[in-house]
């Protein structure tokens, strides 16, 4: 597809996530109300544009003046947010078209969700602002955020970093689910919107809009329902021919699609017609809200590759063993290692070593050592991306020997200093696997809290998994992507 993303969206979603300026339609002190609640974060946030308070019964919110309507406002107004009640969504959206605003977001539920007479009141409310060349988020939804522009407006009282991922989601709760598993792999957020109802707005425009977004690297998306399948898929495979889309689906079974016709009105889909139809698009899909969010951080900062013949080195033979079964649960070859390459291999282990792979190291940590291994392993031809295992002590779990009278030499700061070495080691490696070209995934424990200067900021490093499962399902989910890019060329 040569044309650009914005030929077949709707114009105007920039002044969605980075409007020079936003009036806020239903601001209010009221400690309980998302007016108040969502305008606090919109200032709490450090939002640089001008913010406007839109109340009649009201001269000052928060100490900023208020307007009656939007109407009153003497400057530009690029977005309008709206926490009132639905039935004055309408009246309100004409002050708007008056106005010559261009973005909306609707936060107010009690649309088509509803049933009939909410659903009409939706129609209406599209059909304006689809008349004034407004672009319409929402409604039912919990809000937007664009850290790099310090833009939070939105429900949840967190304010993210800014990063690569971008997150559209039906659900808000699941959105703040997803957004903290990217920041749990050590991650930010580029953008984010709960797209609610999808009254105009659906998950296909922001794809399509996230696609051609630099500040962009990988998405993930919450679905409940596809109002046009053709459309949908159309422009899903628009965004997976640039980026990746990691895809959760709710309303499976016929209880969670009843569940998702009274959450957001989502219309049923077949579950395994959505399933192949994603798979013919370039999507990777997840079963969990946890898959989704590491699936979507494996992505960054790491080489896909270009097959599904796994290296496995590992600390510990147990760790090996699991992490063949898992290979091989995800349909990933544990390649078999020419004489040559465990020859090489051999040399740089002791003499107990026994060949094969996986490697076991025989408990060894040490970078001089692991270093070389790996990167013979990489570089051998006979793989397409390498595990690498390691376990920390679990030893801020339990009591410290002084306090059972113990009499030893308490070697915790020894053990601590060499899990800062392997920490350090990992960026090591994950330099070198950007230099070759082969993806390292290291699976490690490493205790939160503790990971140290060596990693505190990960947005430039690939991040470490916490399971092999999870390790071995991102492998898969990239090597698949691989193959999807190389069909399209």
């Amino acid at each position: 597809m040569k044309e650009s993303a914005s030929s077949i969206r709707p114009v105007n979603l920039d002044l969605l996530f980075k409007p020079r300026s936003v009036a806020f339609v239903g601001a209010t002190e009221g400690k309980v109300k998302w007016g108040f609640v969502i305008f606090n974060n919109l200032l709490s946030g450090a939002f640089e544009g001008e913010i406007y308070p839109v109340n009649p019964g009201k001269e000052t919110v928060m100490g900023i003046k208020c307007y009656p309507s939007v109407r009153d406002i003497p400057g530009q107004v690029d977005l309008a947010v709206f926490t009132v009640p639905a039935r004055q969504v309408l009246s309100a959206l004409d002050d708007c078209a008056a106005k010559g605003v261009k973005a909306a977001l609707v936060i107010t539920a009690g649309f088509k969700e509803l049933g009939e007479e909410g659903a009409a009141l939706q129609e209406e409310m599209v059909r304006r602002a689809t008349e004034a060349g407004m672009v319409l988020a929402g409604p039912n939804g919990q809000g937007i955020c664009c850290p790099e522009a310090h833009f939070y407006s939105w429900m949840p009282i967190f304010y993210p970093r800014p990063g690569k991922v971008s997150v559209v989601a039906q659900s808000g709760n699941i959105l703040n689910m997803l957004i903290g598993h990217v920041l749990d792999a050590g991650f930010g957020v580029s953008k984010a919107v709960s797209s609610g109802n999808e009254a105009q707005l659906k998950t296909e425009d922001y794809l399509a809009y996230f696609a051609d977004d630099p500040d962009t690297e990988v998405m993930i998306s919450y679905v409940e329902g596809v109002e046009d399948g053709r459309r949908f898929f159309e422009l899903a495979r628009y965004a997976t021919a640039r980026k990746p889309v990691v895809m959760l689906k709710g309303g499976r079974t016929s209880s969670g699609m009843e569940a998702a016709r009274s959450h957001t009105g989502a219309m049923a889909v077949s579950d395994r017609m959505f399933e192949s139809a994603c798979r013919q698009a370039g999507i990777v899909t997840a079963g969990t809200i946890q898959e989704a969010g590491v699936t979507a951080s494996a992505f960054l900062n790491r080489p896909l590759p270009h097959g599904n013949r796994v290296g496995i080195v590992t600390g510990g033979g147990g760790l090996g063993v699991l992490a063949a079964d898992a290979c091989t649960d995800f349909g990933l070859e544990v390649a078999p290692l020419s004489k040559r390459t465990l020859d090489s291999v051999q040399a740089l282990l002791p003499e107990y070593f026994v060949p094969g792979n996986p490697i076991d190291l025989v408990a060894g940590l040490d970078l001089s050592v692991v270093k070389p291994v790996i990167e013979t392993v990489m570089r051998s031809g006979e793989v397409d991306s390498v595990m690498f295992m390691f376990v920390e002590a679990q030893r801020h779990k339990g009591p410290g020997i002084q306090e059972y009278g113990g009499r030893g030499i308490e070697m915790g700061a020894l053990w601590d200093g060499a899990m800062q070495n392997a920490r350090k080691g990992v960026i090591e490696l994950g330099e070198l696997a950007k230099e070759i070209g082969i993806p390292l995934y290291v699976v490690a424990n490493l205790q939160e809290g503790k990971l140290g200067a060596a990693l505190e900021d990960r947005e430039g490093h690939p991040m470490v998994f916490k399971e092999v499962e999870s390790a071995c399902s991102s492998i898969s989910a990239m090597a698949k992507h691989y193959e999807y890019l190389e069909g399209l060329r």
